[in-house]
């Protein structure tokens, strides 16, 4: 009773077929996708250099204020108490604001990321399938000839007659 053949060279076949495979999805599916990722990284990267310079910028212009209304009398006092509510003012709006581009600036990039990533994952589940559905078919339409059937009943009968004598 021979049911199920199980040979070295099929196991080496698939093994080399699996790393092909595997090699190939790499090559043209996760380098594609790593290198869109690394774009949106330094996209991200140079959104936040932008905000850091406009906030270099701000404390730049409140050290100026400070500097040039210094050693004044009361007129200088006022003006440099204004200067200053106005230069913490664009301050705290300019980093507001770059904190929220950069934040919107990161959820994009994730969301974009991760629908890349989804759509990527799904893509690769969806050829996987279709692979182990082909390689099914071909392995049952492999075993189900008529030739494969006779085969086996001419060894079953065979077999049966050499434990009945």
């Amino acid at each position: 009773m021979n049911m199920l053949n199980i040979s070295f060279w099929n196991i080496a076949f698939t093994i080399i077929n699996v790393l092909v495979l595997l090699l190939f999805m790499r090559h043209f599916l996760m380098k594609p996708v790593m290198e869109i990722l690394e774009q949106r990284k330094q996209m991200v990267e140079k959104d936040l250099d932008a905000a850091s310079t406009a906030k270099s910028q701000a404390e730049a212009l409140k050290t100026q204020y400070a500097a040039s209304l210094e050693n004044a009398g009361e007129e200088a006092d006022r003006i440099v108490a204004e200067a200053r509510e106005k230069a913490q003012g664009e301050y705290d709006r300019i980093v507001k604001k770059a904190d929220e581009d950069a934040a919107k600036t990161m959820d994009a990039a994730r969301k974009t990321m991760d629908a890349e990533r989804e759509k990527a994952l799904n893509d690769l589940r969806a050829s996987v399938t279709g692979l182990a559905m082909t390689a099914a078919a071909k392995l049952l339409a492999e075993q189900s000839s008529a030739d494969h059937d006779k085969k086996r009943y001419d060894a079953f009968i065979a077999g049966a007659g050499e434990n009945h004598d």
